[in-house]
């Protein structure tokens, strides 16, 4: 499940190159309306179905892995808490969540999450967040077995699962 997907070119990419899997993508009504298009052209329509709904009021339950690329960072850490926890609750016990998001790395060096972080703070009133960070923010929602993976790109995968 992809929530948050947009217009799902995640999730159709996702799919394209798995074909055994299915997908769901929820975002805000108004949101995934050019979806169905997206997945047409990637050829996974007959794979996928679109799911209207506010994902800080709860998401579609039955998930066993629910993603998120590039969603947290937009939000403050109790609006992102309640969105993990409602992740947590729709998805039950051993749910699966992946967070692609920046990892601020420690030290002075210059890297593209600390300018990022600057953004997100003054346009949406969200921030990127360190390692440490993101793990209690995780275990404050509800999920255990936190594993952080560095990409080769500035973004990490963040893999936890819902206890």
């Amino acid at each position: 499940m992809d929530v948050g997907g947009a217009d799902g070119t995640v999730l159709a990419a996702i799919l394209a190159a798995h074909p055994h899997m299915r997908g769901v993508l929820f975002d805000l009504p108004h949101v995934i309306t050019d979806a169905p298009g997206t997945f047409a052209g990637y050829g996974v329509d007959d794979r996928v179905e679109c799911a209207g709904g506010d994902f800080l009021e709860s998401v579609p339950s039955g998930g066993d892995a629910y993603l998120l690329s590039l969603v947290l960072h937009d939000w403050p850490d109790d609006k992102a808490r309640r969105i993990l926890a409602n992740i947590a609750a729709a998805g039950g016990r051993g749910a699966l969540v992946l967070l692609l998001e920046f990892v601020i790395p420690p030290g002075d060096a210059p890297h593209l999450a600390k300018i990022s972080d600057l953004n997100m703070l003054a346009m949406m009133g969200g921030r990127e967040r360190t390692e440490t960070e993101w793990r209690d923010l995780l275990a404050a929602a509800g999920f255990a077995d936190i594993a952080v993976r560095q990409t080769s790109t500035p973004f990490s995968v963040i893999q936890a699962t819902a206890r």
